[in-house]
């Protein structure tokens, strides 16, 4: 029992007494947020926050799947991605 009470007190010294706090992740939908225009709407994205090749993905694979159809262009923008949904 002592050896415990020892044991326990060494390993208390080791353990930090603050809480640990959890790094709160927000996950983007790609996908949804695509859904989300109204046909003939047009938005710019960062590419901070979406990057091009995963709306590229995104779009096409909505488009094989025939749900929607978009326009997706980079040219003129910096860091930026303009998408028009066409369908």
């Amino acid at each position: 029992m002592l050896a415990t009470m020892q044991q326990n007190k060494t390993n208390s010294k080791y353990m930090n007494n603050q809480a640990i706090t959890a790094k709160i992740v927000t996950k983007i939908s790609v996908p949804g947020t695509l859904m989300a225009l109204q046909v003939g709407e047009t938005v710019v994205i960062p590419s901070s926050k979406i990057k091009v090749g995963s709306i590229r993905a995104a779009a096409s694979r909505l488009e094989k799947k025939k749900k929607a159809r978009f326009f997706v262009t980079e040219q003129g923008l910096v860091n930026e991605t303009q998408v028009t949904r066409l369908r």
